[in-house]
């Protein structure tokens, strides 16, 4: 069987949608075909290809009877003690509820086409024996987006964690490398999205907040360190709601895309915007460095951080300053 839980940003979407992203199977078999098998559930139970759904809920696909479901190669392959071995690097924290883990820029969250590593089969190998349960990501991170992200080790925490991040009770501070020098300093960024098909893949564009499907967005952002010499800043990041490619899309969108981004940093003519030592591209300056929540079962508040990457931060000096957004919200550096 393979599951996933529905992400924040995925409130409302119809069931066969979410399946044909987030599941190899559905490249092979209708998802009309898999419902009338019975072989696609909703929280355990069965579904209709109308379905919306809601943040927190579980999307499973059961093996059909004539043996397993292919799906794509991935660093589980190796078995469960390679699993092990490589979830053990990434830990930050565990307990008997939580994994959080410091998922590397390049490491897919979830299996795709052209994906060999995955950090949701790595999770699918770590099979608890008592209970048949299998650690499960509680959201999202873009692939070349690194930093920290949570894994409920149970259904009912992963359904307690999507209600948390569905109501807005979880806090995520990330840390960006922009171009340019953000004025003011500290804002609040209140643009709707929509994700459009484009000849180079996904993006998102802003939008009405009325237009059809658009998607309300909100974003805070500090600055807290600049170089007028590279002439890029270093700012903190808070997302108030949990969209695809939110804050690039943002920063992007009020003149200062993130440094590496090769969907949003670049030119009129098409051409990427080059990273302050020169170099074309290189890696996405985007770190989710912090996350915090009440913990599912104790409900005791939690914070976790991923340390930033050596090299992120183009040796920007970071200021000692606690900078606020125009909310009124803490920013901390």
């Amino acid at each position: 069987m393979t599951e996933r839980t529905v992400a924040i940003g995925e409130k409302g979407m119809r069931l066969e949608r979410f399946v044909r992203l987030h599941f190899a199977e559905a490249a092979a078999e209708p998802v009309a075909a898999l419902l009338k098998a019975g072989r696609l559930s909703v929280n355990g139970r069965k579904a209709r290809l109308t379905d919306r759904l809601e943040p927190g809920q579980l999307v499973a696909i059961r093996a059909a009877d004539r043996g397993p479901v292919a799906r794509p190669a991935s660093a589980g392959q190796g078995g469960a003690d390679a699993a092990r071995a490589g979830i053990a690097a990434l830990l930050i924290h565990e307990d008997a509820a939580l994994m959080v883990l410091n998922k590397p820029a390049g490491l897919a969250v979830h299996p795709g086409t052209r994906v060999t590593d995955d950090l949701d089969t790595m999770l699918s190998r770590l099979v608890d024996p008592a209970t048949g349960e299998r650690p499960l990501l509680a959201h999202r991170l873009d692939k070349e987006t690194s930093g920290v992200i949570v894994a409920a080790k149970t259904r009912a925490v992963a359904a307690r964690l999507g209600k948390a991040l569905a109501a807005r009770d979880v806090d995520k501070t990330y840390l960006a490398v922009v171009h340019g020098l953000p004025a003011p300093p500290t804002g609040s960024i209140d643009i709707a999205l929509r994700k459009e098909q484009t000849a180079s893949g996904d993006r998102m564009v802003a939008v009405d907040a009325d237009s059809d499907g658009a998607l309300a967005a909100s974003s805070g952002y500090a600055v807290v360190g600049a170089s007028t010499t590279a002439g890029c800043a270093r700012v903190l990041l808070r997302p108030r709601t949990g969209r695809q490619h939110q804050l690039r899309a943002h920063m992007a969108l009020i003149g200062h895309p993130i440094v590496g981004d090769r969907i949003y940093a670049r030119r009129a003519d098409g051409s990427l915007l080059p990273t302050p030592d020169g170099a074309e591209g290189g890696r996405l300056r985007l770190h989710a460095l912090r996350i915090a929540f009440r913990h599912p079962i104790t409900g005791e508040p939690v914070c976790f951080e991923a340390p930033e990457p050596p090299g992120f931060g183009l040796d920007l000096r970071t200021s000692p300053a606690r900078a606020e957004n125009s909310g009124g919200e803490a920013i901390e550096p």
